[in-house]
């Protein structure tokens, strides 16, 4: 039995690999988890339905912070940094620069405002990439600011 669910889930994994362009690595990672919480709790009650409930909603709140861990890539530690930097440099009037690393990679970066322009409010930003050999590359980004008072990374 638990080579058949095995093999399914594998299978599940490869098929949905090659056929869906437009893939939510979080909502597969979460429903997976919420799949698996829910067949070991109907295996461990003997097909009790509170208790293959109750799996499945934990394997779903395990499933959120494992697609939360997964999703922290170098982008996600960039991002967070330019929004926080961006914020600083609003309330304070003046050019600021931001440091992120991302401690699974390795990978580390300098934000710097260089200027303002448009309408939204828009942000020139430079970004100084350093990966783990230490090569530096310089990308620049915008940021704006939404109706709604956040920033938001424009790619």
């Amino acid at each position: 039995m638990i080579r058949r669910f095995i093999f399914f889930t594998f299978s599940i994994i490869f098929l949905s690999g090659c056929t869906l362009s437009d893939f939510n690595r979080d909502n597969f990672v979460k429903t997976s988890s919420s799949a698996a919480g829910g067949y070991i709790g109907y295996h461990l009650s003997d097909g009790d339905l509170f208790s293959t409930s109750i799996g499945s909603t934990v394997g779903l709140i395990f499933g959120s912070y494992l697609a939360d861990f997964i999703g922290q890539d170098d982008y996600y530690f960039y991002s967070q940094e330019t929004l926080k930097t961006l914020e600083i440099n609003d309330n304070n009037q003046s050019l600021v620069t931001g440091y992120w690393k991302n401690p699974k990679s390795g990978n580390n970066g300098v934000i710097k405002i260089k200027g303002y322009y448009g309408r939204p409010n828009c942000r020139l930003i430079e970004h100084i990439y350093i990966n783990s050999n230490n090569i530096a590359q310089n990308s620049y980004d915008t940021a704006c600011r939404e109706e709604s008072g956040q920033w938001a990374m424009i790619k």
